[in-house]
């Protein structure tokens, strides 16, 4: 009597069709920030747009009234920019804002602004 109980129990365990159970661990998160839950910013879909929007009427090399912006202080170009990262991260990426000095990015263009000028140096 005990071997077709024993049949039994392993047709049943034969026919079980799931998955054995596995556990994982979630990829770590970089340091940085900058992961697959942040999405790709790139200068060309995103950085220069914000930049020629909120910043190059006073920080483009050729702009007629720069409103006593320091000449030095271009952000013209990718490289510009990010060779400001630090300080563009200071004054327009954390709280008190004061650039733009009139204000105008949205709370969530300043947390893309943040994210690609960490990420893009990365």
């Amino acid at each position: 009597m005990r071997l077709p109980v024993t049949l039994c129990v392993l047709l049943l365990l034969a026919c079980n069709e799931s998955e054995p159970e596995t556990e994982t661990e979630p990829e770590p998160t970089p340091e940085s920030g900058c992961g697959e839950e942040i999405p790709v910013l790139t200068w060309e879909g995103f950085a220069q747009g914000f930049l020629i929007t909120h910043c190059q009427g006073c920080h483009a090399s050729t702009s007629p009234d720069r409103h006593d912006a320091p000449e030095n202080v271009t952000f013209d170009t990718e490289e510009e920019a990010l060779a400001w990262k630090e300080r563009i991260l200071t004054t327009a990426g954390t709280e008190p804002y004061t650039m733009p000095p009139a204000g105008g990015p949205t709370p969530e263009d300043r947390e893309r602004l943040v994210a690609w000028l960490t990420c893009a140096s990365d």
